[in-house]
């Protein structure tokens, strides 16, 4: 099973210098092929392959006196920035994810990839030293749990992207193909869960996650070190230092959302066998201003491919609702459908069975049991998921939440 593990690297300053060499050239290889393809389209409607960029790539730009310093540089990683431009060429014609666009050396994040031939098969991971092509001995840092998973899989490692972060850190990504990390315990529990604004998760078994506002915790200090960037003069040493500032502070609130929603996800994968969750339309949450920013904190969607990914791993299933499904308007006790029910009532009593019904609660058991039908085969036609809905595929007599 295919798993990629994060470390970061602590380079010296030779090391740094051949990194950022790497990076630079990675990137010029990248926006000549690009535009490459683009005149020889325009010229004459001829699509550049990759065997043609590569001999473009072998024959033209590294024979040439001025790119002589391409040959400093393994030409094994260089060609894999050939073939992440064709990928982003695949991903517009197929997912319509956007026309690709030359790199810039001022993006907030650089990347290159090292392919398997690129990567030292001499590499003592307990020494936490690792070679790159010409990248020798640099040092790395990870928890002993990942140094032990490296070590045992060493023969399974496939290719590695080395990242530079805006505040200057340089990440290593290690794709391996071995086995797990960890074994969870069987479990046959089934749960559903709500997600919400107020509480992150509640679960129908009555467990709730917080919702910890991070960014909002530190938005005065955020606000700050955006004032004092916006008024550095462009180019200077000393709006250097205060983008790097505030790239350290945006990468500790990601940082702890991530390692956040690590611990719900792990601790809803280990706890139960069959995970019931709602088919939110996120881009479609996000544009009522006023929830936005909330929602967009949370990360519902990283939360969820998370839980994916996850379940996949561990043997877990993961049941999505259909996002129209009334889950919070009908009692779950009786099955009655309060149709008035508005978002700022967290609380309602039912009229057929009188019971005092929570919002979230009552919505998560709700969710865990049209997932067990939806998994068991019994959900009716116009409740089973469907792939990618669009907001105009919304009936006028479907019951709204």
């Amino acid at each position: 099973m295919l798993k990629t593990l994060k470390i970061r690297l602590y380079p010296n300053k030779t090391q740094e210098v051949q990194i950022n060499k790497l990076l630079e050239c990675y990137r010029f290889v990248y926006n000549q092929c690009l535009n490459k393809k683009i005149t020889s389209y325009e010229k004459d409607k001829a699509s550049e392959s990759l065997k043609t960029l590569s001999h473009y790539f072998h024959g033209s730009l590294t024979k040439q006196v001025e790119y002589a310093w391409l040959n400093e540089q393994n030409t094994k990683v260089l060609k894999q920035s050939i073939i992440d431009m064709l990928n982003a060429y695949k991903h517009f014609f197929e997912q319509h994810t956007g026309f690709p666009k030359y790199k810039s050396k001022h993006d907030n994040k650089q990347s290159c990839r090292f392919p398997l031939e690129a990567i030292s098969r001499c590499n003592n991971y307990d020494s936490k030293k690792i070679s790159l092509a010409n990248i020798r001995d640099s040092k790395f840092r990870c928890s002993d749990k990942y140094i032990n998973y490296l070590t045992k899989n060493k023969n399974g490692i496939k290719s590695a992207t080395l990242s530079k972060l805006p505040c200057g850190q340089y990440y290593l990504s290690i794709t391996i193909d071995g086995d797990l990390l960890k074994q969870v315990p069987q479990s046959q529990n089934a749960v559903g869960i709500d997600l919400g604004i107020k509480d992150f998760i509640t679960t129908s078994e009555g467990e709730t996650f917080e919702n910890r506002h991070v960014k909002k915790s530190v938005s005065n200090r955020l606000k700050s070190l955006q004032r004092q960037l916006s008024r550095k003069q462009k180019g200077s040493n000393n709006r250097n230092k205060a983008r790097l500032r505030l790239a350290k502070l945006n990468k500790k609130i990601n940082d702890s959302k991530l390692n956040y929603l690590h611990e719900v996800t792990n601790a809803l994968i280990i706890e139960n066998q069959v995970i019931c969750i709602e088919d939110l339309n996120v881009k479609g949450m996000v544009k009522n201003h006023r929830l936005a920013e909330s929602i967009s904190e949370m990360n519902f969607g990283e939360f969820t491919r998370m839980l994916e990914y996850k379940a996949s791993w561990y043997g877990r299933v993961v049941v999505k609702v259909n996002r129209f499904y009334p889950s919070s308007k009908t009692c779950n006790y009786c099955g009655y459908t309060k149709k008035d029910l508005k978002l700022s009532d967290r609380q309602w009593v039912c009229p057929e069975c009188g019971e005092l019904i929570d919002r979230d609660y009552n919505a998560a058991c709700n969710i865990r049991d049209k997932g067990i039908e939806i998994l068991v085969g019994n959900c009716t036609p116009e409740l089973t998921l469907v792939e990618n809905p669009t907001m105009d595929e919304r009936s006028v007599n479907e019951p709204k939440k």
